[in-house]
């Protein structure tokens, strides 16, 4: 399992939701995101839209499973883009 913090670098609108989405269903292992109390899954439409993507923001990202460090790297790289 990994674990990582990452933090939005840039304003996102709801549009970047269904391409998380369909990121996040490329992968073999389960993707999550943490915010606060919070742990949604990242292959949910509907767990997703209840984000907060704003500038500044951290969150945890969690992934589990046989491609866990390509998902993590590849997943963290979309909220970290300038």
């Amino acid at each position: 399992m990994i674990q990582k913090t990452i933090r939005i670098k840039k304003e996102f609108g709801p549009d970047i939701i269904p391409y998380l989405v369909q990121s996040a269903c490329h992968y073999n292992c389960s993707l999550h995101i943490q915010e606060g109390e919070k742990k949604i899954n990242m292959k949910s439409i509907m767990g997703m839209t209840i984000l907060k993507l704003q500038q500044g923001t951290s969150l945890e990202l969690i992934a589990d499973g046989s491609d866990e460090q390509l998902a993590a790297g590849e997943i963290a790289g979309c909220f970290e883009c300038d």
